[in-house]
């Protein structure tokens, strides 16, 4: 997700008048103001992920107990950009989150492996092939769509903070 503030105008303006004073404790605050404006969508998707993971098989708490969010903020002259990024880290590498997003779960079927009784290899064990069950997709996109209002407020309430608190010098 990118959520690009533009208001050209008054942020480059107020870029300016950071860059004259000299307030760099000033811009990392307004850097803090704007990753805690995301906790919104981050408590929103933490919340889809519980209702939309099926309970059986222990993917709903494996998905909702490693899902991690990371947010990263820039600002330049001309705008402030806040990328969140949603990652799960499963048991031998990273979960598709993107994948989970379009509905499709995949997983391995139970019991993982198997004796093979016929053929030129019976007798050896075989890995079980991995399915994918349906789920309901936009687990990510729903809730970011919801929260995203009041993110945005909270991050125009961040930078009319900071604009204000320049003025008064």
């Amino acid at each position: 997700m990118l959520v690009e503030l533009r208001g050209a105008d008054q942020f480059q303006a107020l870029a300016r008048q950071l860059r004259a004073a000299g307030a760099k404790g000033l811009g990392r605050e307004m850097a803090a103001g704007l990753r805690k404006a995301t906790a919104p969508i981050t408590r929103a998707v933490d919340a889809e992920a519980g209702q939309v993971m099926p309970n059986r098989g222990g993917y709903r708490r494996a998905l909702t107990g490693s899902l991690r969010h990371r947010t990263e903020v820039r600002t330049t002259a001309v705008r402030a950009s806040v990328k969140v990024r949603t990652y799960a880290d499963g048991t031998g590498s990273r979960r598709d989150v993107p994948a989970l997003n379009k509905g499709q779960l995949r997983h391995p079927v139970y019991g993982r492996s198997r004796k093979l009784r016929r053929g030129p290899k019976a007798g050896s064990i075989r890995a079980n092939p991995w399915a994918v069950t349906r789920i309901r997709a936009g687990f990510w996109d729903r809730p970011t769509a919801r929260a995203m209002p009041a993110a945005q407020a909270e991050m125009a309430k961040v930078l009319d903070d900071v604009a204000a608190r320049l003025a008064r010098g």
